[in-house]
């Protein structure tokens, strides 16, 4: 009679044949016969999923049903079928892709008849669009995409399963005999390396979009990427399986967890890309409790390659049940403070190791950079480093810099208006980046303001989100790209000096007024860090009244509302500053808001139907910023009210995925206006950086009494781009930086660092 033991040894033997038969089976069948099959229910489409079907049976109805999300394809020839009925009147297709905005096919489908396309160049976000009018009764299943003459490429991955399943044997075959052993950890070290191969290709694989592990993951090996970004990426991959194989000692713990934080890895960047339209970076851990907060408006999209990795990592597990890498552990922590240190070292010299390959380059677009160069390696460059202080920083060194440029602290005995900063959510002019195709404009009211008030362009730090970091810009005058993260509720600390203690100093009564929580962000922590005297959120507000309400967010309307309640309870003995921030026109926009903005395009198709919505969730914003405008005309004090859009929407949600420099310059230039109802005169040019607007409005109103505030106003101050592109401001052409304006750049980061982490020489 076997005993429990025996026989679990004895099924391995099948499990080992069982997956890695299956594999070779299955990779047969996704190359020889459908190599990309889209499922129901993977489409985009406004109605519903019945029966792995999208059925549409509506009279009259007009749109698409999207198939494919940002799939990457390589260049060749493709046949494409798409299952389904259609009795509409028109049976039309398309094959898109959105980042380079052009269509590689068209025309009219039969269901089932394939088509034939051949593909000149790589395309990474290849859709298929199936159309559907007339009598707006269609079903579409599933869409196959084949490679026509893959055999090669089944050849590859063939070989490759074949090594993969020998090693596999002789590693089970060998494992008893000592004269192997030598042997044994040779292909156990073969086999690591393949299993960090395999993790550059299902990251890349996953940030990418795709579905199947099959000839899409291969065709990235195709791609032309720099050999010293394939080397950069394996060998961070490399030195961290190191350090977690020898933490774990197991491979039963190994593997699983090895596809488990590489695909989690991937398809956070992935998806927050989607949601966001921003590349993410490590610094937004640190609002992932926010982020789970507002993440239910968006789809997430967890592929089907990563549930089969991870069933087929568990059985490998099971397989390998109790096998160690090495049971001494003097070995074994040698070889983990090795590898730490190692990784360590490879992180500290990343940056330099690629720019003695490729020089000094302007990173235009953060999200093109992972894509083109590694996932992996765009976020190692993203991590957040020491604050190391500029050299030559010392008391001496301020001090004189102050005193030669001539901008000591000063008294302030003028006027103190009321000044009201208002922050608005996502408000920004979609005609920038669209051809105008709505009947009215959206911000026309903002537009009408500009013959009587400055009216420009806000470049802001951020884009499709960051909210918190505008807020810092807007509040301090620092530059974000000098600390990155989230500065304002991690780094900033009590007293801190900024426009709240400015205003705080001449005797203003200081508001935060936020219409969601406290807590979102961890703003309550930061406002009492800037020194605001009293904070007003939800918690203070109660429950919002559900005629406030837009979607899951408060109206514009309600916040203006409560401000106006405070001013009208106000301490009248002193000067009024608030800062309120707006939540309205925060996504997802895929909820239902009607208004009287149309559009001259689709809005059966989600993209079109959801800037439908945001614009018509503007021009509300603008109706409400009128009520309060009005309100403010009507009071006896002097009043100024300094009211900008934070970031842009994602785009990606609207179809549009900048890629020119034009283009994302134009994504980062949000509406500002300075208002008042004393006739007062403002001016800060076409262009105004976030982090120079404070310094030049208060200079403007002669208050700027601080050394940093004094400097940023009155330098040569460029204006910076997305951290890195320098453009002038009249033009918003990109130009090179001068070596003056990189020496004020220096002074501003040498007197922030001297307030925010340093001695605070500037300030005695």
């Amino acid at each position: 009679m076997k005993s429990l033991a025996e026989k679990f040894s004895s099924f391995k033997k099948y499990i080992w044949v069982a997956i890695f038969v299956g594999m070779l089976a299955y990779a047969s069948y996704q190359y020889l016969f459908g190599k990309i099959i889209y499922s129901a229910a993977e489409c985009q489409t406004e109605f519903e999923l019945a029966k792995d079907t999208v059925t549409v049976e509506e009279e009259g109805a007009a749109g698409s049903i999207i198939y494919g999300h940002a799939v990457y394809l390589s260049k060749g020839e493709y046949n494409i079928v798409i299952y389904g009925s259609n009795k509409s009147e028109e049976n039309t297709y398309d094959f898109f892709s959105a980042n380079y905005d052009k269509v590689y096919g068209q025309g009219v489908f039969e269901p089932g008849k394939k088509i034939k396309i051949t593909l000149d160049e790589p395309i990474k976000d290849f859709e298929v669009r199936v159309f559907y009018q007339g009598e707006g009764k269609a079903s579409v299943s599933r869409v196959a995409i084949t490679k026509v003459n893959a055999f090669v490429d089944y050849l590859k991955v063939f070989v490759g399963i074949a090594v993969a399943t020998a090693i596999a044997f002789a590693l089970y075959i060998w494992r008893e005999k000592k004269a192997a052993k030598v042997i044994c950890k040779i292909l156990e070290v073969v086999a690591v390396v393949g299993f960090i191969i395999f993790q550059y290709l299902f990251i890349e694989a996953l940030y990418n979009g795709n579905t199947l592990f099959d000839a899409e993951v291969f065709s990235f090996l195709a791609k032309e990427r720099a050999g010293y970004y394939v080397i950069a990426n394996l060998v961070g991959l490399a030195l961290l399986n190191i350090i977690v194989l020898m933490a774990v000692k197991l491979y039963s713990i190994y593997i699983p967890l090895g596809v488990l934080l590489t695909g989690v890895f991937s398809l956070v960047g992935y998806n927050y890309y989607e949601m966001r339209g921003e590349a993410f970076t490590f610094s937004q851990l640190q609002m992932a409790g926010e982020a789970a907060k507002v993440v239910g408006g968006y789809n997430i999209v967890i592929p089907r390659l990563f549930w089969i990795s991870l069933v087929v990592s568990i059985l490998l597990a099971l397989l390998l049940w109790k096998k160690s890498v090495t049971s001494n552990l003097y070995i074994r922590l040698g070889i983990l403070g090795v590898s730490m240190l190692s990784f360590g070292l490879y992180l500290n010299n990343l940056d330099d190791f690629i720019i003695k390959r490729e020089g000094e380059t302007v990173v235009l677009n953060l999200q093109e950079y992972y894509t083109s160069n590694g996932y992996f390696v765009g976020t190692m460059k993203a991590l957040p480093r020491d604050i190391q202080a500029p050299d030559g920083y010392s008391e001496e060194y301020v001090q004189t810099f102050i005193a030669d440029n001539g901008i000591g602290s000063s008294a302030f005995d003028g006027e103190k208006p009321d000044i009201i900063y208002v922050q608005c959510e996502s408000l920004y002019d979609m005609s920038k980046i669209y051809d105008c195709k709505w009947n009215a404009d959206p911000l026309n009211y903002l537009h009408e303001l500009d013959e009587d008030f400055y009216v420009g362009d806000l470049v802001s730090p951020q884009a499709g989100g960051g909210t918190l970091n505008v807020e810092y810009e807007m509040l301090t005058g620092y530059r974000h790209s000098n600390t990155g993260g989230f500065p304002l509720n991690n780094q900033i600390s009590a007293g801190e000096t900024s426009l709240v203690s400015i205003m705080n100093d001449m005797g203003y009564e200081t508001v935060g007024l936020h219409t969601n929580t406290g807590e979102f962000y961890d703003r309550r922590t930061a406002y009492a860090n800037l020194g605001f005297d009293r904070m007003i959120f939800s918690e203070e507000l109660g429950e919002t009244p559900e005629e406030y309400m837009t979607g899951q967010w408060a109206n514009d309307l309600y916040a203006y509302v409560s401000l106006i309640n405070d001013y009208n309870n106000r301490d009248t003995s002193k000067p009024y500053f608030a800062h309120v921030v707006t939540t309205q026109n925060h996504g997802a926009y895929s909820y239902s808001f009607h208004g009287g903005v149309e559009i001259d395009m689709n809005t059966d198709i989600p993209e079109n139907r959801e800037l439908k919505n945001y614009l018509n969730l503007e021009a509300a914003s603008m109706e409400e910023f009128r009520a309060l405008l009005e309100y403010f005309s009507a009071v006896d004090n002097h009043v100024i009210i300094v009211f900008w859009g934070d970031h842009c929407p994602a785009l990606r949600y609207f179809g549009v995925n900048p890629t020119t420099t034009e283009e994302i310059i134009q994504e980062y230039q949000t509406p500002i206006l300075v208002w008042n109802n004393y006739g007062a005169e403002f001016e800060f040019g076409a262009d105004v950086p976030a982090y120079r607007f404070t310094p030049m409005f208060l200079q403007q109103l002669g208050m700027a009494t601080d050394p940093y505030m004094n400097y940023v106003a009155t330098a040569d101050v460029p204006t910076m781009v997305s951290g890195n592109i320098c453009i002038n401001p009249e033009t918003d052409e990109m130009v090179e930086l001068t070596d003056e304006q990189k020496q004020v750049l220096s002074s501003m980061w040498m007197l922030q660092y001297d307030r925010m982490y340093g001695d605070k020489y500037s300030l005695k």
